[in-house]
Protein backbone atom coordinates (compact mmCIF):
# COMPACT_ATOMS: atom_id res chain seq x y z
CA UNK A 1 0.00 0.00 0.00
CA UNK A 2 1.22 3.52 -0.91
CA UNK A 3 1.64 5.64 1.93
CA UNK A 4 1.11 9.61 1.29
CA UNK A 5 2.93 11.14 4.82
CA UNK A 6 5.99 12.00 2.59
CA UNK A 7 3.99 14.56 0.14
CA UNK A 8 6.35 17.60 1.80
CA UNK A 9 3.15 19.61 2.86
CA UNK A 10 3.38 21.36 6.07
CA UNK A 11 -0.52 20.98 7.04
CA UNK A 12 -3.46 19.64 5.53
CA UNK A 13 -5.10 22.79 4.52
CA UNK A 14 -1.78 24.47 3.44
CA UNK A 15 -0.51 23.32 0.12
CA UNK A 16 3.00 23.79 -1.08
CA UNK A 17 4.59 23.88 -4.64
CA UNK A 18 7.48 21.33 -4.96
CA UNK A 19 9.73 21.46 -8.13
CA UNK A 20 12.86 19.43 -8.49
CA UNK A 21 14.71 19.61 -11.40
CA UNK A 22 14.27 21.28 -14.98
CA UNK A 23 11.79 20.65 -17.50
CA UNK A 24 12.29 21.07 -21.12
CA UNK A 25 10.59 24.08 -22.67
CA UNK A 26 6.95 23.79 -22.56
CA UNK A 27 6.96 20.21 -20.64
CA UNK A 28 3.80 20.20 -18.78
CA UNK A 29 3.48 16.44 -16.98
CA UNK A 30 6.19 15.03 -14.41
CA UNK A 31 5.88 11.67 -13.68
CA UNK A 32 7.29 9.79 -10.05
CA UNK A 33 7.56 7.05 -8.00
CA UNK A 34 7.68 9.58 -4.94
CA UNK A 35 4.52 10.51 -3.68
CA UNK A 36 5.86 14.42 -3.55
CA UNK A 37 5.14 14.36 -7.39
CA UNK A 38 1.60 15.38 -7.09
CA UNK A 39 2.50 18.82 -5.16
CA UNK A 40 3.70 19.65 -8.50
CA UNK A 41 0.48 20.12 -10.16
CA UNK A 42 0.97 23.56 -7.93
CA UNK A 43 3.45 24.65 -10.66
CA UNK A 44 1.91 27.05 -13.42
CA UNK A 45 3.68 24.83 -16.01
CA UNK A 46 2.11 21.58 -14.73
CA UNK A 47 -0.84 20.10 -16.07
CA UNK A 48 -0.74 16.59 -15.52
CA UNK A 49 1.10 14.89 -12.35
CA UNK A 50 1.19 11.25 -12.09
CA UNK A 51 2.22 8.91 -8.84
CA UNK A 52 3.84 5.93 -10.67
CA UNK A 53 2.71 2.78 -8.29
CA UNK A 54 1.01 -0.93 -8.40
CA UNK A 55 -1.63 -2.11 -6.26
CA UNK A 56 0.33 -5.29 -4.94
CA UNK A 57 -1.72 -6.07 -1.88
CA UNK A 58 -3.26 -8.83 -2.63
CA UNK A 59 -5.83 -8.80 -0.26
CA UNK A 60 -7.09 -5.47 -2.32
CA UNK A 61 -6.33 -7.79 -5.59
CA UNK A 62 -8.79 -10.39 -4.32
CA UNK A 63 -11.63 -7.45 -3.59
CA UNK A 64 -11.09 -6.32 -7.25
CA UNK A 65 -11.40 -9.46 -8.91
CA UNK A 66 -14.56 -9.94 -6.56
CA UNK A 67 -15.64 -6.65 -8.06
CA UNK A 68 -15.04 -7.30 -11.49
CA UNK A 69 -16.42 -11.02 -11.40
CA UNK A 70 -19.79 -10.09 -9.95
CA UNK A 71 -20.11 -6.87 -9.91
CA UNK A 72 -20.17 -5.67 -13.59
CA UNK A 73 -21.89 -2.16 -14.34
CA UNK A 74 -21.80 -1.05 -10.75
CA UNK A 75 -20.92 2.46 -10.13
CA UNK A 76 -21.05 4.37 -7.12
CA UNK A 77 -21.19 8.27 -7.09
CA UNK A 78 -21.70 10.29 -4.16
CA UNK A 79 -20.15 13.87 -2.39
CA UNK A 80 -18.43 12.27 0.98
CA UNK A 81 -17.56 14.26 3.86
CA UNK A 82 -13.72 13.29 4.43
CA UNK A 83 -14.07 12.15 7.37
CA UNK A 84 -17.00 10.12 6.46
CA UNK A 85 -15.01 8.02 3.49
CA UNK A 86 -14.63 4.71 5.67
CA UNK A 87 -17.73 4.70 6.98
CA UNK A 88 -19.58 5.57 3.87
CA UNK A 89 -17.68 2.34 1.42
CA UNK A 90 -18.76 0.10 4.36
CA UNK A 91 -22.31 0.66 3.78
CA UNK A 92 -22.51 1.06 0.25
CA UNK A 93 -19.48 -0.88 -1.39
CA UNK A 94 -20.09 -4.83 -2.09
CA UNK A 95 -19.27 -6.58 1.06
CA UNK A 96 -16.60 -8.97 1.22
CA UNK A 97 -14.02 -10.11 3.52
CA UNK A 98 -11.04 -8.28 1.52
CA UNK A 99 -13.07 -4.80 0.99
CA UNK A 100 -11.61 -3.19 4.36
CA UNK A 101 -8.49 -3.57 2.51
CA UNK A 102 -9.71 -1.80 -0.50
CA UNK A 103 -11.54 0.73 1.37
CA UNK A 104 -8.20 1.46 3.48
CA UNK A 105 -6.40 2.47 0.25
CA UNK A 106 -9.09 4.55 -1.30
CA UNK A 107 -9.03 6.26 2.03
CA UNK A 108 -5.54 6.74 1.51
CA UNK A 109 -5.94 8.66 -2.03
CA UNK A 110 -8.85 10.67 -0.50
CA UNK A 111 -6.65 11.99 2.43
CA UNK A 112 -4.09 12.62 -0.06
CA UNK A 113 -6.21 14.76 -2.17
CA UNK A 114 -8.37 16.72 0.74
CA UNK A 115 -5.21 17.31 2.05
CA UNK A 116 -3.00 18.66 -1.01
CA UNK A 117 -6.37 20.83 -2.10
CA UNK A 118 -7.85 21.76 1.59
CA UNK A 119 -10.94 19.80 0.81
CA UNK A 120 -13.25 19.34 3.53
CA UNK A 121 -16.04 16.93 1.22
CA UNK A 122 -14.71 15.14 -2.06
CA UNK A 123 -16.84 14.11 -4.70
CA UNK A 124 -16.18 9.95 -5.45
CA UNK A 125 -16.92 8.05 -8.06
CA UNK A 126 -16.18 4.07 -8.41
CA UNK A 127 -17.08 2.49 -12.00
CA UNK A 128 -16.60 -1.47 -12.59
CA UNK A 129 -16.42 -0.49 -16.74
CA UNK A 130 -16.90 -3.02 -19.97
CA UNK A 131 -16.74 -0.44 -22.49
CA UNK A 132 -15.37 2.77 -22.68
CA UNK A 133 -16.75 5.97 -20.84
CA UNK A 134 -15.56 8.79 -22.90
CA UNK A 135 -14.48 7.39 -25.74
CA UNK A 136 -13.63 10.78 -27.32
CA UNK A 137 -10.56 13.33 -26.32
CA UNK A 138 -12.22 16.00 -24.28
CA UNK A 139 -10.94 18.19 -21.04
CA UNK A 140 -13.17 18.41 -17.67
CA UNK A 141 -14.79 21.51 -16.98
CA UNK A 142 -13.50 21.18 -13.21
CA UNK A 143 -10.33 22.45 -11.58
CA UNK A 144 -8.60 19.06 -11.11
CA UNK A 145 -9.26 15.54 -11.44
CA UNK A 146 -7.52 12.87 -9.17
CA UNK A 147 -7.88 9.69 -11.97
CA UNK A 148 -6.89 6.19 -11.11
CA UNK A 149 -7.65 2.80 -12.37
CA UNK A 150 -7.38 -0.06 -10.57
CA UNK A 151 -7.44 -2.82 -12.49
CA UNK A 152 -7.39 -2.47 -16.20
CA UNK A 153 -6.51 -0.14 -19.27
CA UNK A 154 -5.65 3.58 -18.14
CA UNK A 155 -6.74 6.81 -18.65
CA UNK A 156 -4.94 7.75 -22.36
CA UNK A 157 -3.87 11.80 -22.49
CA UNK A 158 -2.20 14.10 -24.73
CA UNK A 159 1.23 14.84 -23.77
CA UNK A 160 0.86 18.33 -25.19
CA UNK A 161 3.26 21.48 -24.89
CA UNK A 162 2.24 24.56 -24.23
CA UNK A 163 3.48 26.00 -28.05
CA UNK A 164 0.98 22.91 -29.53
CA UNK A 165 -1.96 23.15 -27.24
CA UNK A 166 -3.94 24.94 -29.51
CA UNK A 167 -3.80 23.44 -32.23
CA UNK A 168 -3.63 19.91 -30.90
CA UNK A 169 -6.43 20.31 -29.03
CA UNK A 170 -8.28 21.51 -32.41
CA UNK A 171 -7.12 18.34 -34.93
CA UNK A 172 -6.66 14.90 -34.46
CA UNK A 173 -3.75 13.77 -32.21
CA UNK A 174 -0.57 12.03 -33.75
CA UNK A 175 -0.28 8.61 -32.11
CA UNK A 176 3.32 9.60 -30.85
CA UNK A 177 1.77 11.96 -28.24
CA UNK A 178 -0.91 9.74 -26.94
CA UNK A 179 -0.26 8.29 -23.67
CA UNK A 180 -1.25 5.87 -20.97
CA UNK A 181 -1.42 5.32 -17.48
CA UNK A 182 -0.85 2.64 -16.14
CA UNK A 183 -2.80 0.20 -13.88
CA UNK A 184 -2.57 1.46 -10.27
CA UNK A 185 -1.10 4.90 -11.02
CA UNK A 186 -2.69 8.07 -9.91
CA UNK A 187 -2.98 10.92 -11.92
CA UNK A 188 -3.82 14.84 -11.13
CA UNK A 189 -5.06 16.04 -14.69
CA UNK A 190 -5.60 19.93 -14.20
CA UNK A 191 -9.48 20.87 -15.74
CA UNK A 192 -10.59 24.11 -17.74
CA UNK A 193 -11.38 25.76 -14.50
CA UNK A 194 -8.09 25.43 -12.57
CA UNK A 195 -7.23 29.38 -12.21
CA UNK A 196 -4.78 30.22 -14.73
CA UNK A 197 -5.37 27.40 -16.74
CA UNK A 198 -9.00 27.98 -18.14
CA UNK A 199 -10.02 26.65 -21.14
CA UNK A 200 -6.73 24.93 -21.69
CA UNK A 201 -7.23 21.09 -19.40
CA UNK A 202 -5.67 18.12 -19.51
CA UNK A 203 -7.28 16.56 -22.88
CA UNK A 204 -8.06 12.81 -21.74
CA UNK A 205 -10.35 9.83 -22.84
CA UNK A 206 -11.26 6.68 -21.79
CA UNK A 207 -9.37 3.32 -23.48
CA UNK A 208 -11.21 1.21 -25.91
CA UNK A 209 -11.89 -2.17 -24.13
CA UNK A 210 -12.28 -5.48 -26.02
CA UNK A 211 -15.22 -7.49 -25.11
CA UNK A 212 -13.53 -9.41 -22.14
CA UNK A 213 -12.03 -6.49 -20.77
CA UNK A 214 -13.03 -4.70 -17.60
CA UNK A 215 -11.19 -1.57 -15.63
CA UNK A 216 -11.96 -0.55 -11.89
CA UNK A 217 -12.14 3.05 -11.82
CA UNK A 218 -11.56 6.16 -9.21
CA UNK A 219 -11.99 9.29 -9.49
CA UNK A 220 -11.94 11.83 -6.77
CA UNK A 221 -13.17 15.61 -7.85
CA UNK A 222 -13.70 19.17 -5.91
CA UNK A 223 -16.89 19.77 -4.31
Amino acid sequence: MTTFNNLNMPSCCTPVTVFSGTLGAGNTAVLSHEPSVLTQIYDAQITTSVLKRSVADPDIGTYITYLQQKYMGFELRRQICVPNVVEVLNVLLPQHASSIHFIEDVTEIVDMFSCLFGLKKIGLRLSVLNKAMCPLFHTDKVPCRLITTYAGKGTEWLDLTTNNYPLQAACSPEPSIIRSLDEGDIALFKGARWEGNEGRGVIHRSPKLAANEARLLLTLDFV
